[in-house]
C-alpha cells in the first residue's frame, strides 16, 4: 500500500495529473471483502478502501481475460523474463532492489516502438506539455 500511496503523490507531482481510475484484475487483494471472524462483520479491503478515501474508481476487468490488462500482463512478462529469473533471489530486500532497477529501466530507459520511440516518461511528459 505504502508504493501506491507514493505513486499516486509522486504522479500529482512530477506530472501535475491527479489519478482518478485505477484498473484492477479480480484478485482477492483488489477486489474482495473479508470478514471479521469475532463481531462478524464485513470489512473492505485495504486497498478498497484507500481508493475510496482518496475518490479514485476502482475499475476491474473481466474475469479470465488477461488481454483487457494487456499492458500490465506485457510489463510482468517481461520483467519475468529479462529480469527476476535470472538468477535466485532469496530475500525480499534483494528482490525489490531488482524490480526497483526494473521499473526505472522499463520507464526511463527503455525506448517503445509503439511511443514514437520514447520512454514511456517521455512520451507522457510530452503528452501534458
Amino acid at each position: 500500500m505504502l508504493l501506491l500511496k507514493k505513486a499516486i503523490s509522486d504522479f500529482k507531482t512530477i506530472f501535475g495529473v491527479k489519478i482518478t481510475r485505477i484498473r484492477t484484475d479480480n484478485g482477492s487483494e483488489f477486489i474482495n471483502n473479508y470478514r471479521n471472524n469475532q463481531k462478524n462483520t464485513v470489512k473492505e479491503t485495504n486497498f478498497t478502501q484507500f481508493l475510496k478515501d482518496k475518490n479514485i474508481f476502482h475499475q476491474t476487468t473481466p474475469v479470465r481475460s488477461p488481454q483487457s490488462n494487456g499492458k500490465i500482463e506485457r510489463f510482468h512478462q517481461n520483467y519475468t523474463k529479462l529480469f527476476v529469473f535470472e538468477e535466485k533471489i532469496l530475500n525480499v530486500v534483494s528482490l525489490q532492489n531488482k524490480l526497483n532497477d526494473y521499473y526505472y529501466f522499463y520507464n526511463f530507459e527503455r525506448v517503445r516502438k509503439s511511443l514514437n520511440f520514447q520512454t514511456p516518461f517521455n512520451f507522457l511528459n510530452s503528452l501534458i506539455k
